[in-house]
């Protein structure tokens, strides 16, 4: 019995001390800034950017959450501008703990995207959590850029030519039509340039509504296009004395391989 009381008293220090040093364990906080996540809004020229900050961190409080932005540039001088969790200011869903902005991507940044970039986008996500400084670097591609409908030329007037006085032959005029098109992530990732013509007066659309193509292939199909690949688009107009007289509205547009659409281009011709 002398014998097992040590051994007794060894095993319950060894417990002691086991338990005291995981009692005095403290887990480490996981990273607070999570789940980063950007948008460029092509369509309405916007940026959006969000993330998930937790409240707390290592004792601290969360006291605001912002996104250095630097655009195209690494080394650019950075924007900074505020998230929310309000639900304003793009911000989806308030007090959910995912801080969001959208931002126009114009006037008062100074590091905009341009129309012709393609390459990666740079900001950093900074939250202050009790006045300490947090931050996470980010590097987004761009992807997918909407193809840019440039200058669209279309004459202000055309004559419908007279009637022939022989019942078997219709008298024609042929007119040019061009668009220049560029597409940030190169001219073969255009995929059509075409317009729409409505008649204002017959309140109608011509060609049964149906697309009018514009090509680049250097004249080979008949369109009178001039060089082939230097993103000039070209289709010839045959206009007969049967045509409708009064105003037109051609509607222009140029459509990618991911069927993203440029912004669209409207003229007039008015046909008399």
């Amino acid at each position: 019995m002398k014998e097992l009381l040590p051994r007794k008293l060894l095993l319950i220090a060894a417990f002691v001390v086991i338990w005291s040093c995981e009692k005095s364990t403290v887990p480490e906080d996981q990273y607070p800034i999570t789940e980063i996540d950007f948008a460029f809004l092509q369509a309405s020229n916007k940026l959006f950017i969000s993330v998930r900050a937790s409240s707390g961190y290592q004792g601290g409080s969360l006291d605001s959450v912002m996104v250095l932005w630097k655009g195209i540039g690494a080394s650019n001088t950075a924007d900074t501008l505020r998230l929310m969790d309000d639900g304003t200011n793009g911000d989806m869903i308030s007090k959910d703990q995912v801080f969001s902005r959208k931002f126009s991507n114009g006037s008062g940044l100074k590091n905009t995207i341009s129309s012709t970039a393609k390459d990666s986008i740079y900001f950093s996500i900074l939250a202050l959590y009790s006045g300490k400084k947090l931050t996470q670097e980010s590097i987004f591609l761009l992807g997918n850029i909407r193809p840019k409908l440039g200058s669209v030329f279309v004459p202000d007037t055309v004559n419908r030519p007279t009637s022939n006085p022989d019942p078997n032959v219709v008298n024609t005029v042929e007119f040019s039509v061009t668009a220049s098109v560029t597409d940030p992530n190169g001219q073969d990732d255009i995929k059509r340039v075409f317009f729409r013509s409505y008649h204002v007066g017959l309140d109608s659309m011509m060609n049964g509504g149906n697309p009018i193509l514009l090509l680049d292939d250097g004249g080979t199909n008949g369109s009178g296009d001039l060089q082939k690949g230097d993103g000039s688009y070209t289709t010839t107009v045959s206009l007969t004395e049967n045509a409708k007289t009064g105003t037109y509205h051609w509607t222009f547009e140029a459509q990618d391989q991911s069927n993203a659409y440029s912004d669209t281009v409207k003229k007039i011709l008015v046909v008399q």
